[in-house]
């Protein structure tokens, strides 16, 4: 019987891992999941992203640390299944939407960057004694960023929508297309590693000529899979939607993601590829911002199993003895990949601050090294595998860190002229966000100077004092509104403002009324107004005024208390059905609630006293 500690969370890690003869399935889970968490809390009261902590909490539980996982088969059941879900999640945020603006600049950003990386660290990994094959794919790991880390430190800045933001983005985004043709060729260095071919040669053929057979075989599995993933995916979502069940596409999703998974695997690809690539398919499709919301929660769940999976190749013992290599590898790494990918930049039209901070916030190795490095395990040795991961790790903790210092640093390089070679200007524009209310960003920044506890106080009250700066006749061209729900009261508000010019996007669920009013030529976005993906598309930090006209109260608190949460500032005109969801919808934050029972009566009282007049006139009574 294992001793019970004072403190609550060794005390389970002990059971779990002492009291079970052949670990589970489950003890392994609720091991890697209790040490993630509280490894991720002592990061987070340091300031430190906790995603690195995840990794920690994987190293620390390890066999070849305190031993806690003993049934190594099931970590990696539980590591594998949740790389495969995380691969979806990250191609399904994949918006080539984004980069239309520039994309030709951004792509030549994105692309010469990353393999001229590859190339010059393959050069530091051979100098520092490491095999050809091995070199090259630690090159290809670390030449991939994060793209966890840099959406989490643009929110948390604030700068999605500034130059260098919009171009860190597209670049990322350019960089996971391109780990997808690194997994294609991992298994091709393997075989070069071995000095074989990959499998057993068809008759007749030498191993080069049937090595680009099978090659020409396996892209054409893929070619398949993306052709008949444009043509049946969007017709098989949208049948989906009709059943007016959310939950449906999400189960959908998720299988085709495991589906995909598994054919990219039997034609000699890796499952994680196919994952990402059903991701990337579901993007293209209206229903992705509402899969991306639903996805959200399990997406930082897969995150700490991904993350702490990895985190238990790591051997200690290995680490201390190669402890300079690593320090050293680190520091090429991030010093490397900033000047490669900020001097790419800045050639290509940004100008220096942006791409310095562009370079800094480029500079870590990701989520996909870590898909890579597994994929070449049978390449690398153990110490090879473990200081790689390490690297990661660093490299992920020093990005957040180097965040701050870097905008004091671009700022010193104002003058710097523009680039002499590239003289467009696609770059160098700011993103253009649209006008918010007047004072609305001196008004946002005050609330953020204040105590957590106060803000709040303060938010509702806030968004009164601005609610009034909404014009009540002829709006402006430049407000930006967005409705919730089509039905005959979204449609009213939606006609009023096209005779107003008033800019506007529409919020649904019904996948019908969104195809319809699509072909209208209305923005219109499938998908649930209390879902974050949904209100981040559809501009809910820079909107002006936001009408919720579902018909269901719980629904609409819901939604109030989301867009309260995402923009402290705007204006929320909401309805309820009776008069306790006013109230309640006011204390959520909404700035106006329009109570049916109450504009029934009042429109009933007014249409038929006016109908019983003309009704007496008519008769002469």
């Amino acid at each position: 019987m294992a001793v019970v500690l004072c403190w609550p969370v060794p005390s389970l890690l002990v059971i779990a891992s002492a009291e079970i003869p052949e670990q589970s399935f489950a003890a392994a889970m609720l091991i890697i999941l209790v040490t993630a968490a509280v490894v991720a809390v002592v990061f987070r009261k340091f300031r430190l992203d906790s995603i690195p902590g995840y990794l920690v909490a994987g190293a620390i539980v390890a066999p070849a640390s305190l031993g806690l996982i003993k049934n190594v088969e099931a970590a990696e059941q539980i590591s594998h299944l949740a790389t495969i879900l995380l691969m979806f999640t990250i191609g399904l945020h994949i918006d080539l939407s984004s980069m239309q603006r520039g994309m030709v600049h951004i792509v030549a950003v994105g692309v010469i960057s990353t393999l001229v990386t590859v190339g010059v660290l393959w050069s530091v990994f051979l100098l520092m004694g490491v095999p050809r094959p091995a070199a090259l794919i630690l090159a290809m790991a670390a030449s991939i960023s994060s793209t966890a880390v840099l959406v989490r430190i643009l929110m948390n800045r604030r700068e999605l929508q500034s130059q260098h933001g919009r171009v860190s983005l597209g670049v990322s985004i350019v960089q996971d297309l391109l780990s997808v043709v690194f997994l294609a060729i991992v298994p091709v260095i393997g075989a070069w590693a071995k000095g074989t071919a990959t499998t057993s040669e068809p008759a007749g053929l030498p191993p080069w000529a049937s090595g680009i057979l099978r090659g020409l075989l396996a892209s054409s599995g893929v070619f398949l899979m993306l052709w008949l993933g444009r043509l049946l995916l969007p017709r098989l979502l949208a049948g989906v939607a009709r059943l007016a069940n959310a939950e449906l596409i999400l189960i959908v999703s998720a299988a085709l993601a495991l589906l995909s998974a598994a054919w990219t695997s039997f034609i000699g690809f890796s499952p994680e590829m196919g994952a990402f690539l059903a991701g990337f398919l579901l993007a293209g499709t209206p229903f992705r911002y509402q899969l991306a919301g639903q996805f959200a929660p399990l997406r930082d769940l897969l995150l700490a199993l991904f993350f702490t999976g990895v985190g238990l190749n790591v051997v200690p013992g290995d680490l201390l003895q190669h402890l300079t290599a690593v320090l050293i590898a680190t520091v090429a790494v991030i010093v490397l990949k900033t000047l490669l990918t900020g001097l790419t930049a800045y050639i290509m039209g940004m100008t220096a601050p942006s791409a310095l901070i562009s370079g800094v916030y480029m500079g870590n190795a990701g989520e996909f090294s870590l898909v890579l490095l597994a994929a070449g395990a049978a390449t690398l040795n153990p110490a090879e595998k473990g200081s790689a991961i390490a690297v990661v790790i660093l490299t992920l903790i020093a990005t957040p860190v180097l965040a701050g210092p870097s905008h004091s640093l671009a700022t010193r390089l104002r003058t710097l002229p523009l680039s002499r070679w590239v003289r467009g200007t696609v770059l160098r524009d700011a993103a253009g966000a649209p006008p918010s209310l007047p004072h609305a960003q001196n008004a946002l920044q005050s609330l953020e100077d204040q105590p957590a506890e106060r803000a709040a106080e303060r938010a509702a009250e806030r968004a009164a004092e601005l609610a009034v700066q909404v014009p009540v006749g002829p709006m402006a061209a430049s407000r930006h509104i967005i409705i919730a729900g089509f039905g005959p009261v979204g449609r009213a508000l939606a006609d009023r403002f096209d005779i107003q010019k008033a800019a506007y996007v529409v919020v649904e669920l019904n996948a019908k009324t969104v195809n319809r009013q699509a072909s209208l030529g209305r923005t219109i976005i499938f998908g649930d107004i209390s879902n974050h993906e949904v209100l981040e598309r559809a501009g809910v930090h820079h909107a002006d005024a936001i009408f919720i006209t579902v018909p269901d109260d719980e629904a609409v608190l819901h939604a109030v208390q989301a867009v309260r949460d995402a923009n402290p500032r705007v204006f929320i005109a909401a309805r309820t059905k009776f008069l306790s969801g006013k109230v309640a919808a006011l204390t959520l934050g909404a700035s106006s609630v329009t109570v049916e029972e109450v504009a029934t009566a009042t429109a009933m009282e007014r249409e038929s006293l006016d109908a019983f007049h003309r009704w007496l006139e008519a008769r002469g009574v």
